[in-house]
């Protein structure tokens, strides 16, 4: 019995001694800013590693591009009240015409308000010229527009409206 106390005793001094020799590392600050968090999960995305991206997308927050880009990768897994949450949280950064796009996009694939996806449609083009963006997103941004006047004109008139 004294052997086994002895060897026990003994294990736990080498693994508390052992413990004790590690050398300790303590992050104080991230090496990243934000952008190039950014930056890292667009590539991430681009080579469809989305949980990377989603990750460091996170870390790039508050920029507005980061809450778009998550807001893409959540409308792209179907979770759109999160997506939602992320444009509106980019928008509020900064009006990105992109971010109001493929909010009124999915605003008008849910079956929402039509005048609000109609509105955010409407501030995605004028937003997109005044930034100058390249015609090929602002017919992207016109697209979507004329989808939204579309269903407004199909829309049904409700009786209360009458």
């Amino acid at each position: 019995m004294n052997l086994v106390f002895r060897l026990a005793f003994l294990a736990s001094m080498v693994f508390c001694l052992s413990c004790s020799w590690l050398p300790k590392v303590t992050v104080i600050d991230d090496p990243l800013d934000k952008q190039e968090h950014l930056t890292l999960g667009l590539a991430y995305e681009k080579d469809g590693q989305l949980e990377l991206a989603e990750r460091e997308y996170k870390l790039a927050r508050p920029l507005a591009q980061a809450n778009y880009a998550l807001g893409n990768l959540n409308f792209q897994k179907g979770k759109s009240a999160e997506a939602r949450k992320f444009y509106q949280e980019a928008l509020r950064v900064d009006k990105l015409p992109a971010a109001s796009n493929n909010l009124a996009w999915l605003i008008l694939t849910e079956g929402g308000d039509l005048n609000q996806a109609r509105q955010l449609a409407l501030q995605a083009v004028e937003e997109g010229q005044k930034r100058g963006e390249d015609e090929a997103r602002l017919d992207s941004y016109r697209s979507t527009l004329r989808q939204i006047e579309r269903a407004l004109k199909g829309a049904k008139v409700p009786l209360s409206a009458i």
